[in-house]
């Protein structure tokens, strides 16, 4: 499933530039004690962009001590990892065709060192650094309460996401059950694009996953 980070950024909110080498926290601050959260947007591996829900309004991973202090629901990972997709594959792809030869050296680019992200960034956009989100990526790995997303309910839940952040509160619960509804019936946010054939249902079930990524005596 492709989406349009750019699109996923501006209909979240986010107005911050957003570039490789950028990690952003966008911070959802709730009344009342263990209630505010935020949503990591971490692009340091310029080859994946990984979008994180965590517990707290600094972004970094709380100890035990006082994450056990949260709901459930922000105890348990919920992350989407995209990966960067060059736009110039799909020409390369059709030139290969046209000329009828196989392009030498194939296979996925090894991805930059994190130390050369920096040097990587600054050469490529200057010094006034504007915001760079790219068009196309593609979803790799949905992760929701500790639960692995089928890529049929990818456009659900980005979509949910998406409008969670706008609203400075995400529910870890409503993005898994928007995962599970019939994405047939459901008309995707403009930013998501299907890729292959990706017309399977998936049935959420409030029942069997209710007590999804806890065990009692782990905390």
């Amino acid at each position: 499933m492709q989406v349009n980070v750019k699109q996923f950024l501006e209909q979240s909110g986010i107005t911050e530039p957003f570039y490789p080498g950028k990690r952003l926290v966008h911070k959802c601050q709730q009344p009342g004690e263990f209630k505010s959260h935020c949503v990591v947007l971490d692009w340091r591996n310029p080859d994946t962009i990984r979008i994180e829900v965590k517990a707290g309004l600094s972004g970094r991973d709380l100890e035990i001590s006082r994450l056990k202090n949260y709901p459930v629901s922000f105890q348990t990972p919920t992350f989407v990892d995209i990966e960067i997709v060059n736009d110039n594959d799909d020409e390369e792809e059709e030139e290969e065709g046209k000329s009828g030869k196989k392009g030498g050296g194939g296979g996925k680019k090894p991805a930059r060192k994190l130390e050369d992200v920096a040097a990587f960034a600054s050469e490529a956009f200057g010094s006034a650094v504007e915001a760079v989100a790219p068009e196309v990526g593609k979803i790799v790995e949905m992760v929701i309460l500790g639960t692995q997303i089928a890529k049929e309910g990818y456009a659900n839940a980005m979509g949910a996401l998406a409008q969670g952040m706008a609203h400075m509160k995400i529910g870890a619960t409503d993005l898994l059950a928007s995962a599970g509804k019939l994405v047939t019936k459901v008309e995707p946010p403009a930013f998501m694009k299907p890729k292959g054939y990706e017309t399977a249902k998936y049935n959420y079930s409030a029942e069997k996953n209710a007590d999804i990524g806890y065990r009692p005596g782990l905390m």
